[in-house]
């Protein structure tokens, strides 16, 4: 995906500190019926209550403040692979005819049915975080990380760290099965350490939860004790996965996540995870408001945004706190 201008300084502001250092369980917010020549834009997500959504969120209602758009929601189930649930929430903002729809899809190739639904009532589409299916070409654009080079990125951390020995066992994290961007991100680290002469021992999904990700990781250890590294494809997995580590007295294996949360931060400075493969979720959120203003003012955008990336580690956690703190994410 190519980065346009306006990323380009999104992505700046976002990582600048690495170089100077509703329903059940879900959230609406702005509701208030749009003001004559307002726009409005509704938002669901996969969820809004966990770390790395919750920037999403802060992202997007900053941006409307900013640029005064209606914001319907932004809006997500309890969890992220409540699909049918997402799906009902989409159906309802459709049916309040907004200009454009930002959607974080819990399962593609599920969603294209309610997707097409809201362009067939003329409503533009933004993609956010996760990407449709090959085929399903109807929205405007998709705003989010590349998610096979965050793999690649990761995996790579966890080689240069030195602290994973040629021919170690490496243990993989998926969220919840259909979820691309989860996929996409082991299969990006899975090349890369077999590539690199390491062994894949167990590949397995957590469903984006640090519960389930603690339960898989006691059972990999039943079988693969000698773990080495393990490569979650978010930071709330790799929380789970490091608690059954550390309770196995493994606590040293290096554990790597990907999106650079508050929790994931504050267990990098503790010296449980390694590291984290940031993304600029606050930056996605702001960049879809942004988007939808030019789609409505009939300027084109690209079809494909790169929001970014960024290797967090004890470097440079604590400016990414600071960030956090100074955006209330």
């Amino acid at each position: 995906m190519k980065t346009n201008k306006l990323v380009g300084v999104m992505v700046c502001l976002l990582f600048a500190v690495s170089v100077s250092g509703v329903f059940a369980g879900g959230q609406q917010g702005g509701t208030t019926a749009a003001k004559s020549g307002q726009i409005t834009v509704a938002a669901v997500l996969k969820t809004t209550v966990s770390p790395y959504w919750q920037t999403v969120v802060s992202g997007l209602k900053d941006g409307a403040k900013e640029h005064n758009v209606n914001l319907i929601g932004p809006l997500g189930p309890p969890t992220e692979d409540a699909v049918e649930e997402q799906i009902n929430m989409i159906q309802s903002v459709i049916s309040q005819k907004p200009d454009v729809l930002v959607v974080s899809p819990s399962q593609p190739p599920a969603t294209i049915r309610v997707l097409q639904q809201a362009r067939d009532a003329g409503i533009k589409v933004i993609l956010v975080d996760t990407p449709m299916p090959e085929g399903f070409n109807d929205y405007a654009t998709f705003i989010g990380t590349t998610n096979y080079t965050a793999g690649v990125d990761a995996a790579n951390m966890i080689i240069a760290s030195g602290k994973v020995a040629k021919g170690a066992k490496i243990v993989l994290l998926e969220g919840a099965p259909g979820n691309p961007s989860m996929t996409q991100r082991c299969d990006g680290a899975e090349k890369t350490f077999t590539d690199a002469g390491y062994v894949i021992a167990s590949r397995q999904p957590a469903y984006s939860d640090k519960e389930r990700a603690f339960t898989v990781m006691q059972n990999i250890l039943q079988t693969t004790p000698d773990v080495a590294a393990v490569f979650s494809a978010n930071d709330d997995q790799a929380l789970g996965a490091w608690r059954a580590l550390n309770q196995a007295g493994k606590g040293s294996v290096v554990v790597i996540g990907v999106d650079g949360t508050r929790d994931a931060l504050n267990a990098i400075l503790a010296d449980q995870l390694y590291g984290s493969m940031g993304q600029n979720s606050y930056g996605m959120g702001t960049l879809a408001i942004e988007n939808a203003i030019k789609l409505v003012n009939g300027e084109t955008i690209e079809k494909g945004i790169d929001s970014g990336t960024i290797k967090l580690t004890k470097d440079n956690a604590q400016n990414q706190i600071a960030f956090l703190d100074k955006i209330g994410g």
